[in-house]
């Protein structure tokens, strides 16, 4: 599968390989840091013909289930895996194929095992990246040595988080042998399917096989991602950091709260 055989994301072009699916595992919504309402991602993600999504807001699942409902309820052809991006100590790290969302800024490693425990697979997002908290190589080497399972990394991810570092991950990937993954990061709707992971098949079961088997391959860097104005960057930087980290504050107390009163329950 060539990256010129899959149809340019947003185009409304399809793979023109006949059972080929194009999958974008790593997005953003506005009730995580992101700009994009699960509506406006559920239209997005239909017109640009993606089979399958992963909604990853950070440390939080309420995003998915949105985007969930309203698939369900307009009927898309487009299917969905519930995700998270999980803050950790030592970086952030995805979960994929998850119900909850793991405790976050806990060491990376019992970040993986509560991923695990759920049947979920792990993917490190912008690994080796130096914009935002990110896994290093070290960190990574030192994890599959201890025989922690790690399914997949991103090969390509259009953000500058990962830019810089893209040429290095592959080349250590040639070491780790783990699953191409590619996605696109999206924070904005204008870069939903910017970059995205192609597998045989269409359905999330197909590709979990795909990433489980190492079949799946990284796309979307054959096409620069819309450029948008400094503007809208710089405004959803500030809401990253000033109104979301409150928002999960007061999800992490609620959560809290909740299991508290099961236990004495």
């Amino acid at each position: 599968m060539d990256d010129e055989t899959v149809g340019r994301p947003g185009s409304g072009d399809t793979s023109s390989v006949a059972g080929v699916g194009r999958a974008d595992i790593h997005l953003h919504t506005n009730l995580g840091d992101g700009w994009i309402s699960p509506a406006r991602l559920v239209q997005i993600a239909t017109d640009r013909q993606l089979a399958v999504i992963a909604v990853t807001d950070h440390d939080h699942v309420e995003g998915a289930r949105r985007v969930e409902e309203l698939l369900a309820r307009r009927d898309s052809p487009v299917q969905m895996i519930t995700g998270v991006e999980v803050s950790t100590r030592q970086g952030h790290l995805l979960g994929l194929f998850v119900e909850r969302a793991p405790r976050p800024l806990r060491p990376v490693e019992e970040s993986i095992d509560a991923i695990k425990e759920q049947g979920g697979l792990v993917v490190v997002p912008h690994p080796l990246g130096t914009l935002v908290p990110s896994l290093s190589r070290r960190k990574i080497d030192a994890l599959l040595t201890a025989g922690y399972e790690i399914d997949g990394i991103e090969i390509y991810n259009p953000s500058p988080a990962n830019a810089s570092r893209r040429d290095a991950v592959r080349a250590a990937n040639e070491e780790w042998g783990l699953a191409e993954i590619g996605a696109s990061d999206a924070h904005f709707w204008q870069h939903v399917g910017a970059g995205y992971t192609r597998f045989a098949g269409s359905t999330p079961d197909d590709l979990r096989r795909a990433i489980l088997d190492r079949t799946g391959r990284a796309g979307g860097q054959e096409h620069r991602p819309a450029r948008l104005n400094p503007a809208a960057y710089v405004a959803q930087c500030a809401w990253s950091w000033f109104v979301d980290p409150p928002r999960r504050m007061i999800r992490r107390h609620r959560a809290s709260r909740s299991e508290h009163q099961v236990r004495r329950g």
